[in-house]
């Protein structure tokens, strides 16, 4: 047996003895989601278990954020992520009744493998044979939702981005990481399953103002100007350009009126809109983007409305690395077998690991060990162990590979890395997506 293998037997043995211990973690959460620079509650029981451990965290990153650091040797830094955040699904049946805050998204699974790994390192002391060290994250806000009330806390200076990954990366938390692994809950598998995804969709954020112009409907609408009518033009506008967008780009523009009038009796004058586009790319996003500003502009130029546009960066495309891709499945498949581990699909949704995958090696697989839609009311646990345990497993085996015989594993993934961006360049390209007139 080589020294990876005793090395992932020994962590495996603790892993599974910390199951119980995070079983209790992991219930807790889901009954008490918070949403996103909020999760005070989540990450202050997270912190509470790390510390047990022994282990030094640093806290309030990015408001909520925790960060603990796992070993001593010289040699990269991989780093771990899991997200604080819930999401709103007001039927979910574990749902806040005062915000709708759930874990229809599955985060509390994501922090549980994190305290899973972390119980798992420090009882088995392997970071020890290890040449590099572990950073254990756990993440604010991933979901991209409420964005006023974010907006508002980057007015008052609280935040500079409305996702938590952006966040980390700016106050220099991956400053010192060479690489980063995560894995999201998924709803593809009832027992043990893996899905690799080779890549995924990235989006921008847009929000629309019609001004027009109020009248009473029925006595004189001739004297309003119909912002709601503004807003159908520009809708109809932005559907036209549907049957243009390429297959092999996997664009995505969808949007919800937030506010569509007052009164029914009185003429709209203030409707707004807001919307994502997302796809496979950063350029095919802002080529895009234009075209959609442009759409909604003409539904204001039909009726006759002032016009009010926003643009916020919200996640760049998942543009996972294929090495540590293919180092993590091999790995998978020897927990779950290698008919139940999916290489080939595709990340329709998007997340702000696709940020730092445009930094550093990042990987973004999904677990089995759940069903129904995330973000449904029917998205519900149907296997801990698949889901959380074996999550655990996949990740420490792959740090194993990483790091083990003077990180040979790492070296030559970073050898041949060249990243999209440096951290100088991604945050100028983030803060030039930011506009309003």
């Amino acid at each position: 047996m080589s020294k990876a293998e005793l090395l992932k037997k020994k962590v495996f043995e603790a892993v599974d003895a910390s199951g119980a211990w995070v079983r209790e973690y992991t219930d807790d959460i889901a009954a008490n989601a918070e949403l996103g620079f909020h999760e005070t509650r989540t990450s202050g029981k997270l912190a509470e278990r790390l510390e047990s451990l022994g282990l030094n965290v640093k806290k309030n990153i990015a408001l909520t954020g925790l960060r603990t650091d796992i070993g001593t040797n010289k040699g990269p830094k991989v780093a771990l992520i899991g997200e604080l955040d819930g999401i709103v699904c007001r039927n979910h049946p574990q749902a806040n009744p005062v915000d709708g805050a759930s874990h229809s998204c599955g985060h509390n699974l994501q922090t549980s493998i994190i305290l899973t790994a972390a119980a798992a390192l420090k009882k088995s002391g392997i970071m020890d044979e290890l040449d590099g060290s572990v950073a254990l994250m756990a993440v604010p806000a991933e979901e991209f939702i409420e964005i006023d009330r974010r907006k508002k806390m980057r007015d008052e200076g609280k935040i500079r981005y409305l996702c938590g990954k952006p966040e980390f990366v700016r106050l220099g938390e991956f400053d010192d990481v060479d690489m980063a692994m995560m894995i999201h809950a998924g709803e593809f598998a009832e027992h043990k399953g893996f899905a690799v995804p080779y890549h995924g969709n990235g989006f921008r954020v847009f929000m629309v103002r019609y001004e027009g112009k109020q009248a009473h409907a029925a006595a004189a609408p001739d004297q309003g100007i119909n912002a709601l009518y503004a807003a159908v033009a520009g809708i109809n506008a932005v559907n036209a350009l549907r049957e243009t967008f390429r297959d092999n780009d996997h664009v995505r523009v969808h949007f919800i009126i937030t506010k569509g009038g007052d009164s029914v009796n009185s003429v709209p004058d203030d409707v707004r809109l807001e919307g994502y586009v997302r796809a496979a790319s950063a350029a095919t996003i802002d080529e895009v983007f234009s075209k959609v500003e442009k759409a909604f502009k003409s539904g204001a130029d039909a009726l006759g409305c002032k016009f009010h546009f926003t643009s916020i960066p919200g996640d760049m495309p998942l543009a996972v690395n294929q090495d540590l891709n293919a180092l993590f499945a091999k790995n998978a498949a020897e927990l779950a077998g290698a008919e139940n581990v999916d290489t080939k699909s595709y990340f329709s949704a998007s997340t702000d690991m696709g940020d730092i995958c445009h930094l550093m090696p990042g990987i973004h697989p999904s677990a089995g060990g759940s069903l129904g839609a995330l973000h449904s009311a029917g998205f519900h646990l149907t296997d801990f162990d698949a889901a959380v345990l074996d999550s655990a497993k996949a990740l420490l085996s792959t740090v194993i590979d990483l790091l083990c015989d003077g990180a040979k594993g790492a070296h030559g993934i970073l050898d041949h890395f060249k990243p999209i961006y440096t951290k100088e360049e991604y945050l100028a390209a983030m803060d030039a997506r930011f506009s309003e007139y």
